[in-house]
């Protein structure tokens, strides 16, 4: 088992504001050898084990946001619920990586011969069951192998073409190898190891050196102007929203007349339609020929929704992006007939998910938008530029987490989508991180992350060249997976006969 540990240790410090990403393609090596140990059940709850361990370290940050400060916040949300929550948030997590453990125990030793046909199956099958963790109403990619490659730029390039799955099935099938190495050629199975290593990192070198650089487009209609508004959850949700708007109505007050300005989700906790804060907003538009792109809660058609939605000289628009992937629990009741009993653990209300891509056109731009978590899950972003998105916007209050860590998570989802897509990403946060990357995953601009719980504002303008062309992975979604399907029923099917 401490083998075991050891690997969900390492896998957990190759994520994005943990440690290095490069120790990702030795990192499943302890565990893989270890599942080769025992019999049937226990290789199951290894493989559990392993997937528990490692997704709740790089989660740490969830921990005090959930135990601390919502509770801080929201009294109806006692600290002892968050702590349950956290924990049964990474049995959750965890769950699927039990059929790869079971399976792999019953087949993989059919194909420990052959170093191709071992590490085809063992890559295949994780690939496959990290996938499943994704789909359903609980379905999160949090911890994501592939979120490892958001310093790799090189090796990053190919998720524009197989996606998120072809990176995490890479970096089994080369922990695999290595296994296989390690067991079969003793002599020199250091040699193979450190030529295979050089060989991936001098490949993601000479690729990230060739890769295009931005282009900028400062004679675009209208600039991009981000407002990281850094109002503490606080003052949001105990203080007036007079309070919340006198911070908001400063920063617009200094943007340049004509501009497009995106505010943070959530940025007011009710509907501002036909209100005097909407009102004063409207106001300011039309003084300032200002367009905004402002998040708040609404109900339209009798279901409520975390919404963003266009504000203009002539009003709001009646067009409206609503959030696709609300957030189990917090923001939604999945499972209500299972999870009843969990509905007291809502932040504010719960919220219907939104139904259709939304992208809204601001002079000659067209924008698709999303909030949050949403880019957590890359079809959201996929039917977002299907829909005919030249730039994605991902609107977010991060304020809730106290750790670096937890920001620079949620940022590396929006670096990912830009690859997948070959699009440029603008994330708004409430207090950080707020920046601008490249279709090639780059960072090309950040705002400073607010360091101190105050309310202040910082504003940034983006004004890079949009693309209108879509990638292999845009066009075709995730057909690696079915590939891997494949791969892994037929290989199933001939272990059962071998």
């Amino acid at each position: 088992m401490v083998s075991v540990l050891l690997s969900a240790l390492a896998t957990a410090f190759s994520m994005p504001g943990m440690l290095w990403g490069g120790v990702i393609w030795i990192a499943l090596i302890p565990f893989l050898l270890d599942l080769e140990k025992g019999g049937l059940w226990k290789g199951t709850f290894k493989a559990f084990l392993y997937a528990y361990t490692y997704l709740m370290i790089c989660h740490f940050w969830v921990l005090p946001v959930l135990s601390i400060n919502v509770p801080e916040v929201l009294s109806s949300f006692p600290s002892f619920v968050g702590v349950l929550s956290f924990f049964l948030m990474g049995i959750l997590m965890s769950f699927p990586f039990l059929g790869f453990g079971f399976l792999y125990k019953l087949y993989a030793h059919k194909f420990s011969e052959s170093m191709l046909l071992s590490a085809l199956f063992t890559a295949s099958l994780f690939t496959l069951f990290d996938w499943l963790r994704s789909l359903g109403q609980l379905g999160f990619t949090g911890g994501s192998l592939a979120d490892a490659f958001v310093n790799q730029k090189g090796l990053l390039q190919l998720s524009s073409f197989g996606g998120p799955y072809l990176l995490v099935f890479l970096v089994v099938f080369v922990n695999a190898m290595l296994v296989y190495a390690i067991k079969r050629k003793r002599k020199q199975k250091i040699t193979f190891i450190l030529a295979t290593l050089s060989v991936i990192f001098a490949l993601n070198m000479l690729v990230e050196n060739f890769l295009p650089v931005p282009i900028e487009n400062p004679m675009y209609d209208k600039k991009i102007v981000a407002i990281q508004t850094n109002i503490p959850q606080s003052l949001k949700y105990n203080e007036s929203p007079m309070e919340v708007y006198s911070i908001i109505e400063k920063a617009l007050k200094e943007i340049p007349e004509g501009d497009f300005a995106v505010l943070p989700e959530a940025s007011f906790l009710y509907d501002i339609r036909n209100s005097f804060i909407g009102d004063k907003l409207q106001e300011i538009s039309k003084e300032r020929n200002l367009t905004m792109l402002i998040g708040f809660p609404a109900y339209e058609n009798g279901q409520r929704y975390n919404q963003l939605r266009l504000l203009g000289s002539d009003g709001f628009s009646n067009e409206f992006y609503a959030k696709m992937k609300p957030t189990p629990f917090a923001e939604f009741l999945p499972y209500p007939k299972l999870f009843g009993m969990f509905k007291f653990m809502r932040f504010l209300d719960f919220f219907s998910p939104g139904e259709v891509p939304i992208v809204f056109e601001v002079g000659n731009q067209r924008i698709g938008s999303q909030i949050c978590f949403d880019s957590y899950y890359p079809e959201v972003t996929r039917d977002l530029v299907n829909a005919g998105s030249y730039v994605i916007l991902i609107s977010t209050n991060d304020g809730w987490f106290n750790f670096q860590t937890g920001l620079v998570q949620h940022l590396s989802k929006a670096i990912l989508r830009a690859v997948e897509n070959r699009r440029y990403v603008i994330q708004v946060s409430n207090t950080g991180i707020s920046a601008v990357v490249d279709p090639f995953g780059r960072i090309i601009k950040r705002l400073p992350t607010s360091s101190e719980w105050q309310a202040e504002y910082i504003i940034g303008d983006f004004h890079y060249l949009p693309r209108a062309d879509r990638s292999f992975y845009t066009e075709y979604g995730d057909w690696f997976v079915y590939v891997l399907i494949a791969i892994v029923f037929f290989m199933i099917l001939a272990g059962v006969f071998l």
